[in-house]
């Protein structure tokens, strides 16, 4: 957790980051009881998951380092300051760069343009070929992937300024700034392109349209509404991915709800209370969450009705799902990886990846699934129908 004196102000960490993250995940918080997770439901699989590839990249010591995947590219990042681009058919390695620095972000990519950052807020970015391209400063550390893409480098520190930057050349574009809640939650978020905006989750519970062009803010979106007295009781930060699909944003907050969105306007299509764990997945269906208690929900996407609830893996510290053809897919804190029927919430098959947690969000690549592991096991995971 941060404790901020608002956006002009340097935050104070008065909580540790794993602290923040077992609140995420329905832990104990200032002395109150640890839930213990669930054991693993038995179930009969009824879909066979195919391991094409494991690859070692190391360690992400507790950190999310969420890796990026752009068309057939799959770039990742090791806490020691290793990047690598992998052939994600393959898993061959095509090109790695040590630079020479310890890395707390994830990955942002299109291509073009690699970048990451460093818990004392460089941002470095690197060409096609992983050779580094230029280097720049930001406020405070930086513990989510930078968004890359339209020519920029957007970073998001955790004093929660989000900086722009000149994909090519490194300089500074814009800084966009806001008042903050006293309290807020220290968790990886991400950011999405939704036209000519860069959509963001903030504390308090909001989503806000900033413009790419000189960083003004354009709209903001009600996710949900600080309640209660202590500010414990009133944090509502945005977690997770913002996904943007069909002409909607979606987003969930803790302690509060899942909403969607007009992604060119912000006005409200639908929203349901959820506390959630970390941020949204969709497909043509459905909306899918993990709420802090990690339960596994469905919404539909056109107006938000419960689809179904999956309760059988409460409090494994579920991530944010996927979604593939057939398959709703999370990991857990014990490196398992579970595959669920989007469209009644069934188990239908489980992989273990290895014994150490799943963190960063499982992503999609030709309908497989890219799950990497806290101890930097990196694998690719096929179902076969």
């Amino acid at each position: 957790m941060n404790r901020s004196g608002g956006a002009g102000g340097s935050p104070l960490a008065f909580v540790a980051a794993a602290i923040a993250v077992a609140l995420l995940a329905g832990c104990g918080l200032f002395g109150e009881k640890k839930t213990p997770p669930s054991p693993l439901p038995e179930f009969q699989s009824s879909l066979n998951v195919g391991t094409v590839w494991r690859l070692s990249i190391g360690s992400l010591r507790d950190t999310f380092l969420q890796p990026a995947v752009v068309e057939n590219a799959l770039y990742a990042a090791a806490a020691n300051g290793a990047v690598l681009r992998i052939d994600p058919a393959s898993g061959n390695q095509v090109w790695r760069t040590d630079v020479d620095t310890k890395i707390s972000s994830g990955v942002g990519a299109d291509g073009f343009t690699v970048a990451v950052a460093t818990p004392r807020g460089e941002v470095i970015a690197l060409d096609a070929d992983g050779k580094i391209r230029w280097r720049a400063q930001v406020s405070s550390d930086v513990i989510g992937p930078p968004l890359v893409g339209r020519g920029l480098v957007i970073v998001r520190s955790t004093d929660h300024r989000l900086s722009a930057f000149d994909a090519e050349s490194g300089k500074r574009r814009w800084v966009f700034s806001r008042q903050l809640p006293p309290l807020t939650l220290r968790a990886s978020t991400e950011m999405a392109f939704a036209g000519d905006n860069v959509l963001v989750g903030y504390p308090g519970g909001r989503l806000v349209a900033v413009a790419l062009s000189n960083g003004a803010a354009r709209w903001e979106a009600t996710v949900s509404e600080p309640k209660g007295t202590t500010e414990v009781e009133r944090l509502a930060d945005v977690l997770g991915p913002v996904v943007v699909a069909g002409g909607q944003a979606c987003a969930a907050s803790f302690q509060g709800r899942v909403m969607c969105a007009d992604a060119a306007t912000g006005s409200l299509r639908w929203a349901r209370e959820l506390s959630a764990g970390g941020g949204v997945a969709r497909d043509s269906r459905a909306v899918y969450s993990v709420d802090a208690t990690s339960q596994l929900q469905a919404f539909a996407a056109d107006g938000g009705a419960s689809v179904w609830r999956n309760e059988r893996l409460t409090y494994r510290q579920l991530t944010t799902p996927l979604t593939l053809p057939g398959a709703v897919v999370v990991g857990d804190l014990e490196g398992y990886v579970h595959f669920l029927s989007p469209a009644e919430g069934a188990l239908l098959a489980r992989v273990r990846v290895d014994s150490s947690p799943i963190v960063a969000r499982p992503m999609a690549w030709n309908d497989s699934a890219v799950v990497l592991t806290t101890d930097g096991t990196l694998t690719l995971l096929t179902p076969q129908r």
